[in-house]
């Protein structure tokens, strides 16, 4: 805390100066201009495809662009947490300025944690706007089709096999991962729909992170979010899809709202649909297909299609393993790794789980530690991408109920020292309602819920 007082003492003023944007026949080039008053100036940029000739409004794809822009500041204002934010290229309103003080402060929830710092939220940051008045525009433009966000995981994926039969498929991709492609590819997206967007952070933040300014997690799915509906907007598609799930909503740290995945959360969502229908245009929709849905179910979804099972990866430490490479891998040594090979093992049986993983993680004892955050016999949840507690202990029970003894390291602890509890089938079965899935597509995600059919 002591630390966070003098940089804020030190530094007082972040500004968001503007953007640049260079119009080109097949991409739009945008760069952001940021700066922490005497300390650093930061210059990210975005490169996002043009696939249509699209006749866009200029105004409103500025209007855009310096929105996105708004997302991008956490990342960078962190580094001192500046007392104010200035922002010279667009005036908000009061109700645009109480949103994105709304994001810093949930998204930045883990980084505050983490840092040992408690801000109030009434007066941890002052922002203040000047400059074009970015009015409402009309938007004529016909929007239709789908835009996939791809990330890699199982839940993206889960999101291509329930829209497979939609006509007018893109795929969006961020920083052109191989496994992004890879089960894009796998699923039937052909190459030419696979949008790949380029999204280049300054690394100057790097460097003050080495020299010991703040560093810690930022809501990065705030930015896809944006950075995905920029994608659309310009190239004239109408349905903006995530892969976040119900189990997104549960707070990371016990008798808190922290939590890691709040970009990903029910209210961000809401927050972005609110923002982007009052301030951008309602042609374009922006929702989370799985939100019904919880990481159980989703799994259960995603081991009908055994073809992507050595085509996604859920692990963000993959580079650090040996023999992997530095982009994409299972690092079997994290907590995300571990909940994945938990819920999957409630659908595979335990000889493909080693095909997939190359060992059984249950059998770790060095796991011990993300097993007790995972079922809550720990101060908190992992800080990770993680399911509910009540997922965790529902699949733990199954496995101790349907494994040949002797148990795997993990199981065995945990019926020696907890409470077995009775399985409760619910958890596969109940819908989430608080969502914003359009009502014929949310008839697919109940029905490939209720297929129990397998795919090779």
């Amino acid at each position: 805390m002591n630390k966070y007082n003098e940089l804020r003492k030190t530094y007082p003023e972040f500004y968001y100066h503007g953007f640049k944007l260079e119009d080109k026949k097949k991409e739009l080039l945008i760069t952001y201009d940021f700066e922490i008053k005497g300390l650093k100036r930061f210059h990210p940029t975005l490169k996002v495809p043009k696939t249509k000739n699209i006749s866009y409004n200029k105004i409103l794809l500025d209007k855009i662009i310096f929105s996105a822009g708004l997302a991008e500041i956490p990342s960078y204002w962190k580094a001192t947490c500046s007392p104010k934010i200035i922002i010279e290229c667009g005036l908000l309103k009061e109700e645009q300025t109480s949103w994105l003080k709304k994001l810093i402060y949930n998204g930045l929830g883990e980084f505050f944690y983490v840092n040992n710092i408690t801000p109030n939220y009434e007066d941890f940051v002052t922002i203040i706007s000047e400059g074009t008045t970015y009015e409402t525009t009309p938007d004529n433009n016909k929007y239709d089709g789908y835009l996939i966000a791809v990330g890699g995981g199982k839940d993206s994926i889960t999101s291509l096999e329930i829209l497979k039969d939609q006509p007018k498929k893109k795929v969006f991709i961020m920083n052109n991962r191989k496994i992004c492609f890879d089960s894009a590819l796998t699923s039937g997206i052909n190459k030419e729909d696979i949008i790949n967007v380029e999204r280049v952070f300054d690394k100057e933040i790097i460097e003050l992170n080495k020299q010991g300014f703040l560093n810690g997690h930022t809501p990065i799915s705030s930015c896809i979010a944006f950075i995905s509906y920029l994608t659309a907007y310009i190239n004239g598609i109408k349905y903006v899809v995530l892969s976040n799930e119900s189990s997104a909503n549960e707070a990371s740290v016990k008798g808190t709202n922290i939590n890691h995945q709040y970009s990903k959360s029910l209210e961000f969502e809401n927050d972005f649909r609110y923002f982007t229908k009052n301030y951008l245009t309602k042609g374009i929709e922006y929702f989370s297909l799985l939100r019904p849905l919880n990481e159980l179910q989703i799994m259960k979804i995603f081991t009908k299609y055994p073809k992507y099972f050595h085509h996604f990866i859920s692990c963000n430490n993959g580079g650090k393993r040996k023999n992997i490479g530095k982009v994409d891998g299972w690092c079997l040594n994290c907590a995300k790794c571990l909940f994945i090979y938990l819920l999957m093992s409630n659908f595979i049986n335990q000889e493909e789980m080693e095909k997939i993983f190359g060992e059984n993680l249950l059998d770790k004892k060095e796991m011990l530690p993300f097993f007790l955050e995972l079922t809550g016999n720990a101060k908190n949840k992992p800080l990770e991408c993680v399911g509910t507690i009540e997922e965790v202990i529902y699949v733990v029970n199954n496995l101790i109920n349907k494994l040949d003894s002797p148990l795997p390291y993990l199981l065995d602890y945990y019926k020696k020292n907890y409470k077995t509890e009775k399985i409760k089938e619910d958890i596969l079965k109940n819908i989430d309602k608080n969502n914003n899935v359009p009502k014929d597509i949310l008839d697919l995600v109940i029905k490939e819920l209720n297929n129990d059919r397998k795919y090779n």
